[in-house]
C-alpha cells in the first residue's frame, strides 16, 4: 500500500507541490518506508542535511533501495541508468522524483545528462550519482566512472563522498538486500522483507570544493575515500 500510494504521489501530488513540499514528502514517505521493511539507519559523520545547496553526493550502489535510503536522510536528485525507468514500481517512483536517467552506452547522452546535472546544481538543488555505474554485492567497491562529474566542477558544487553498507544483527556485512544477479524486483523485496535485523550504515564523508580538482583526478580522489571507509569496516568485522 505505501508503494502504490507513492506511485499515485508522484503523478499526481508530487507535481503540485512547492519545492520544499516536495523535498519534505520525499524525506517522508523514504523514512516510512524503511521503517515499513524494519530496516535501520545508521549515520556515520555529519550528513549534509535534508537538501544542501548545490551539493553532490557520490556513493557505492547495492540496492535499489540506496535511492530511498539516502533520501531518508538527505533528499537528492539522482542519476541512473535508463534501465530503472522499466523497473516496477521503483521506476515510477524515481521518475516522479525527477531522477535523471542516462543511456550509458551512447556517449552523446553523457553530455546531455552533464547538462542536466550542471542546471540543477546551478539551480541550488542537492544531486547524487552512483559513480561504479551498477550495483555489486557490497563486498568491493567497483571502478568508478568519471564521466558525470565534470558539471560539479563547472558549478563549483560541493562534493560529499558517501560509503553505504546493509550489515545484520551481529554488525557483519549482509548482502540481503543486494539486487545483483538478474534478481527481479519481487525476490529482492521477498529477501528483504524475510531478513530481520537489517540495518543500513551511511558513512558521510568529509565534503569538499570540486573546483579545486580535474574531473580524473576527483574521481580517482573520491574513489579512495570510499575505498578507504570499506576497508575500514571490513578490518573492523574480521577483528570482532
Amino acid at each position: 500500500m505505501h508503494l502504490a500510494h507513492g506511485t499515485w504521489a508522484v503523478s499526481w501530488r508530487l507535481p503540485n507541490l512547492a519545492d520544499d513540499e516536495r523535498i519534505a514528502y520525499i524525506h517522508r514517505w523514504s523514512k516510512r518506508l524503511l521503517a515499513l521493511l524494519q530496516i535501520r539507519v545508521q549515520v556515520h559523520g555529519i550528513s549534509p542535511g535534508v537538501y544542501p545547496p548545490n551539493h553532490l553526493l557520490l556513493a557505492n550502489h547495492i540496492s535499489w533501495l540506496d535511492i530511498f535510503v539516502l533520501n531518508a536522510v538527505t533528499v537528492s536528485q539522482f542519476v541512473a541508468k535508463s534501465e530503472i525507468r522499466g523497473w516496477p514500481l521503483v521506476g515510477r517512483l524515481c521518475c516522479g522524483a525527477r531522477t535523471l536517467f542516462i543511456e550509458r552506452e551512447r556517449r552523446r547522452d553523457t553530455a546531455r545528462v552533464n547538462g542536466a546535472i550542471l542546471n540543477s546544481l546551478q539551480r541550488g538543488d542537492c544531486v547524487a550519482i552512483f559513480p561504479e555505474g551498477t550495483t555489486s554485492d557490497g563486498a568491493s567497491i567497483l571502478p568508478f566512472r568519471s564521466s558525470l562529474l565534470q558539471a560539479a566542477i563547472d558549478a563549483s558544487a560541493t562534493i560529499q563522498p558517501v560509503y553505504l553498507r546493509y550489515t545484520n544483527t551481529e554488525g557483519k556485512r549482509c548482502c540481503a538486500a543486494a539486487y545483483i544477479d538478474d534478481i527481479s524486483f519481487g525476490e529482492s523485496l521477498w529477501r528483504i522483507l524475510g531478513h530481520r535485523g537489517l540495518t543500513v550504515e551511511l558513512s558521510f564523508l568529509a565534503p569538499f570544493p570540486a573546483a579545486e580538482r580535474d574531473r580524473r583526478t576527483l574521481t580517482q580522489f573520491v574513489q579512495s575515500r570510499i575505498q578507504a571507509a570499506h576497508q575500514a569496516f571490513e578490518a573492523g568485522q574480521t577483528s570482532h
